[in-house]
């Protein structure tokens, strides 16, 4: 099955880069200082915060070009898509980055004396020039996924996104300036955009190259817009937790949540590589080797419960165990329940990633977006009463409640029959979960937790098989894959 191939190569897109972090964030600190660790740290949010805000449009190219090829109108959707990019997107990006840089003067009066501060206007410099890169390069990804080379894709993934860590860990060796290793980072985005259009070009030079066709900036904006409001709100939803936490209890508290919550939030990054690749099956209403969509979809679904149950039993069993171990016994006494609560969420937060791309795959990108709406001042209320109630871990319950109820919305948006099969493997998980949890308090004899750890990877290993998936399910990945474009 090819999906299960693209998935793995979408998986390595993210995970790699996570890997070669690990080891670049040391070099840096020792190299160039804390300090400047810290200050790349908001680079790096800035610069990829800005790419996810792209108006949507890497999302919209993906869905027009995948239903475009599937249609057979695949060269005339090409020639609008040029239309756009030369004639309105370029020059967009290009006011963009004169924008950016422009919005350096302002900033200048707030930013530190001595060389960090000078250090950090130079570097603004270059982020001007970083985004509008970024933001051209979502737009050629779009285009690739949309014609589904995945595996093209997710190479120069790994590739750009791991030389945004290891560059400027290289050039603190060299440089150990801020503006330098700002500028390693930098340098990397050109060259990603670059080589995305290199891909292009072998793909199909009619992505970049021909005549031109009017373009409607409406249509594509219509529906970005949608697009933009989740992906502003949403990542809100994800951390304004630890904003209000910051504001209502102490630094040390806030550590224990954040840190305990971050280990759990990092294997989101599973789901979000399966919906990823299944996102342009969906917009060019395809299935795979005579699948419906529909079928698909629930595979998709019941693929997820089974690759997060085992982890996130694991996590809740082992919370304490393993946060003793890492960060020492007064974080994990303080800091085990929170990862035994989002355990939940991230397990039902994780089928969610499923009906949020089918969804916006079927143009209904308005619909995600305004339960996004009504969801974040009503959870803010919630979060505030919670965390004044019960600190972090109300902080924890009110999350995860909260992208429980929005994983049933979206089941129950996509239609009448997508929520029904989801129930069972989403109760089933819930509810081992938080048993799994139960087993890893720290007033167990540490055998009888060793004991439960093991009874909870067997028994979540042998639901998530012969339960969470059918009997094809289980016969598909062993398929020897047909050849596939690269």
């Amino acid at each position: 099955m090819a999906t299960v191939r693209f998935f793995a190569f979408n998986l390595l897109g993210h995970v790699a880069p996570m890997l070669v972090a690990l080891l670049s964030v040391p070099v840096i600190a020792h190299a160039a200082g804390v300090e400047r660790l810290g200050a790349l740290g908001v680079v790096w949010a800035l610069v990829g915060y800005f790419g996810f805000l792209d108006f949507g449009l890497g999302r919209v190219v993906t869905r027009r070009v995948a239903s475009a090829s599937q249609e057979g109108r695949l060269t005339e959707e090409l020639g609008e898509l040029r239309g756009f990019l030369w004639q309105k997107a370029l020059p967009g990006l290009i006011i963009i980055g004169l924008l950016i840089l422009g919005a350096r003067f302002l900033f200048e009066g707030f930013l530190p004396a001595g060389p960090l501060g000078r250090e950090m206007a130079a570097g603004w410099n270059w982020i001007a020039l970083g985004v509008p890169a970024t933001l051209a390069t979502n737009w050629l990804r779009g285009v690739l996924e949309g014609v589904h080379r995945f595996a093209r894709v997710n190479l120069l993934r790994t590739v750009f996104g791991a030389w945004t860590y290891a560059a400027p860990a290289l050039a603190a060796v060299v440089w150990s300036t801020l503006d330098m290793l700002i500028a390693a980072i930098v340098v990397g985005r050109v060259l990603s955009m670059l080589a995305h259009a290199l891909a292009c070009l072998r793909v199909d030079r009619g992505i970049l190259i021909g005549p031109l066709q009017p373009a409607s900036l409406r249509a594509f904006f219509q529906e970005g817009g949608w697009i933009t409001v989740s992906n502003i709100v949403g990542p809100l939803m994800v951390y304004s937790d630890r904003f209000v936490l910051a504001a209502l209890l102490t630094p040390t508290a806030v550590a224990w949540y954040v840190t305990s919550q971050e280990v759990m939030l990092r294997t989101l990054v599973i789901p979000g590589a399966l919906a990823g690749v299944l996102f342009p099956k969906f917009a060019g209403r395809q299935g795979e080797d005579g699948v419906p969509l529909s079928e698909l979809y629930q595979r998709g679904v019941r693929v997820i419960a089974a690759l997060m149950l085992p982890m996130c039993m694991l996590a809740a069993v082992g919370a304490y165990d393993g946060l003793r171990f890492w960060l020492g016994p007064d974080f994990a006494q303080n800091g085990y329940q929170v990862v035994e609560i989002v355990a939940v969420g991230i397990f039902v937060n994780a089928v969610s990633y499923l009906p949020f791309a089918w969804l916006q795959a079927h143009e209904r990108s308005e619909i995600t977006a305004k339960l996004h709406m009504i969801e974040f001042p009503l959870y803010a209320i919630a979060l505030v009463a919670a965390v004044a109630a019960w600190g972090i871990i109300g902080a924890a319950v009110a999350w995860t409640l909260r992208v429980s109820i929005d994983c049933l919305l979206l089941l129950r948006l996509v239609g009448p029959g997508s929520a029904k099969p989801a129930v069972k493997p989403l109760a089933l998980g819930v509810l081992l979960i938080a048993a799994a949890g139960i087993c890893s308090q720290p007033d167990w004899p540490p055998q009888w937790r060793l004991l439960a750890g093991a009874a909870a990877a067997v028994t979540a290993l042998a639901l998530a098989w012969l339960v969470f998936l059918s009997a094809s399910d289980r016969r598909q990945p062993l398929r020897r894959p047909r050849a596939a474009h690269y």
